[in-house]
């Protein structure tokens, strides 16, 4: 089985393992070796394994590896409702991935700059702002800080995308912070200073059915 690596990285690691190949037959031992090296150190900071995913449906998956810096009671910036805050700071090593917290449809994504002219919420000021709503109606908005460098985002998933549970969103970078609103009815159980992995330690648990079901009939 091959190491699995993001689609995003497989171009550096293939490429730098190919011109090692090639320098090590010319008889450039140090360069080759040097470059052997930055393959390795490409897999490893490219890694993307396979994790499972916990069984409990309204689960609210850790959408990045890392440390949970803060909760709070904060707004939706998409949806002005109330909400809890969760903010991830992510791990100095990786990985490095994004994943859907729970199973929805992206309903909207805001990029300030860049994929929009509309100014945002002050809280997706130099960031990346996904917003998501569950088939049981609860909406889950998720937002990258950009203004770290090396930046290296790539999230092609698009508007009317419907994302199953703990499923790979994307690359969100490095060493980054990645925020996550929730409905302030949500329970949230992760606790600040906590150890995440993405897709597969629970941070809370959604509130049960959501819409309204239709008129019971009269008699």
């Amino acid at each position: 089985m091959m190491f699995p690596v993001a689609p995003e990285g497989r171009i550096f690691v293939i490429g730098t393992a190919w011109l090692a190949v090639i320098t090590l037959l010319f008889g450039y031992t140090e360069a080759g070796a040097l470059l052997v090296f930055v393959a390795i150190a490409l897999l490893l900071l490219f890694r993307d394994f396979v994790r499972p995913i916990p069984p409990q449906a309204l689960g609210i998956l850790a959408p990045t590896d890392g440390t949970v810096q803060s909760l709070d009671e904060a707004v939706d910036p998409f949806t002005g409702k109330p909400a809890r805050r969760i903010v991830i700071r992510q791990r100095a090593l990786g990985e490095y991935n994004l994943n859907a917290p729970q199973e929805a449809t992206l309903v909207r994504r805001v990029w300030p700059g860049k994929e929009s002219d509309e100014k945002p919420d002050p809280q997706l000021t130099g960031q990346l702002g996904l917003a998501f709503e569950t088939d049981e109606g609860h909406a889950l908005s998720l937002a990258l800080d950009l203004r770290r460098w090396p930046r290296f985002v790539r999230l092609p998933v698009i508007t009317g995308s419907r994302i199953g549970r703990g499923k790979r969103l994307g690359f969100a970078g490095f060493g980054g912070s990645v925020t996550l609103w929730v409905p302030h009815t949500a329970h949230v159980s992760a606790r600040p200073g906590q150890l995440v992995l993405a897709g597969a330690d629970l941070l809370g648990e959604l509130p049960g059915q959501k819409k309204a079901s239709a008129e019971a009939p009269r008699s």
